[in-house]
């Protein structure tokens, strides 16, 4: 037997320190958990729309600690507790004068009704015995509906509609069980965008708009083109008879330049201009110059004005010289012959 102590006494005592860890554990866990909460700051009746949801998934944990931070107002803990929710905690909120001290939940007030009823019921049973039967059946009865006649009690009390990024809801009561649920209607996505600023676009930068959702703030920018350059006429060169001018161009903003060529605009032909005489039997020229430059585009030959060369005026002189003095000579000869 003393073995058997021995074995049994170290068991017993990693049993106790195992539970003791846990309790110190769980007790530390909750005080973290309550501090975290106490830590928010909470609008008064913020919560007031969260609450039903939160007792329908068990959290009235959570409704205790938003009802102490002031975020659930005393109509909505009065509302709550006449529906049988967070019964645990009415004495800490009189306390605490979260709700007034004289506040009875509709739950007790039935019970405490029922009690009432039901003691009359007795004394009425003993005055008239026909009667208490069915006067006892009809106070104490509770009426009991079917699913299909809750589920058709439901009624849409108010609706909450979603913006382009926060959910929305519907809360519906049910008229039978005075139970209330909410159905999330989802954000619709849809931004109402205005331009808010904006940056002008230059030859050499892009420009920008940014667009900002006047209802969530959220925000985008688009880039714009880059703008024409601004071009001024900073050098011009003339264009010749022969040759081509030119105008340059230069962007005011940033410097880009750019020639364009004026093509040339060709001689200008004049009229002929004699530049020496024709003679009887010499020949003459003329030429055409340009009007603008002076340069001589073309020259031609004035010819002579006597129609015969001058070679064959000098044939016939010396023929009819010739003839001249044949003819003389033989007059003398005849006038000599006939002298004689």
């Amino acid at each position: 037997m003393k073995y058997f102590s021995r074995k049994r006494k170290p068991k017993r005592f990693y049993v106790l320190v195992g539970l003791f860890t846990a309790m110190t554990l769980t007790a530390w866990a909750n005080f973290t958990y309550i501090d975290h909460k106490a830590e928010l700051t909470l609008g008064a009746g913020s919560k007031d729309d969260d609450v039903y949801t939160l007792c329908l998934y068990g959290e009235e944990s959570s409704v205790d600690a938003y009802a102490r931070q002031g975020g659930v107002s005393s109509g909505k803990l009065e509302e709550l507790l006449n529906e049988g929710y967070c019964l645990q905690y009415i004495d800490s909120w009189k306390a605490a004068g979260l709700i007034p001290p004289d506040f009875t939940p509709a739950s007790q007030k039935s019970s405490s009704s029922s009690s009432s009823t039901s003691s009359n019921d007795t004394q009425a049973t003993a005055t008239d015995n026909s009667g208490s039967d069915s006067q006892k059946s009809d106070t104490n009865s509770t009426k009991t509906y079917t699913d299909a006649e809750i589920d058709a009690a439901w009624k849409a009390v108010t609706t909450v509609d979603p913006t382009c990024a926060t959910d929305g809801y519907t809360e519906y009561k049910n008229s039978l069980t005075g139970k209330t649920k909410q159905e999330a209607i989802p954000a619709t996505g849809k931004h109402t965008y205005e331009v808010t600023d904006s940056t002008d676009a230059t030859c050499i930068e892009a420009g920008s708009v940014t667009y900002t959702c006047s209802v969530c703030g959220d925000t985008y920018t688009e880039e714009t083109d880059l703008a024409e350059h601004t071009y001024e006429v900073t050098e011009t060169t003339d264009a010749t008879c022969t040759e081509d001018g030119s105008t340059t161009y230069t962007c005011s903003v940033c410097g880009d330049t750019y020639e364009e060529t004026i093509p040339a605009t060709g001689h200008d032909d004049g009229e002929w201009t004699v530049t020496k005489s024709a003679g009887a039997f010499s020949t003459g020229t003329k030429e055409l110059r340009c009007t603008v430059c002076g340069e001589v585009l073309d020259t031609e030959t004035i010819p002579q004005t006597c129609p015969i060369p001058l070679f064959g005026v000098v044939a016939i002189v010396v023929i009819a010289g010739g003839v001249i003095g044949r003819t003389i000579s033989v007059v003398r000869k005849a006038k000599k012959n006939k002298a004689d």
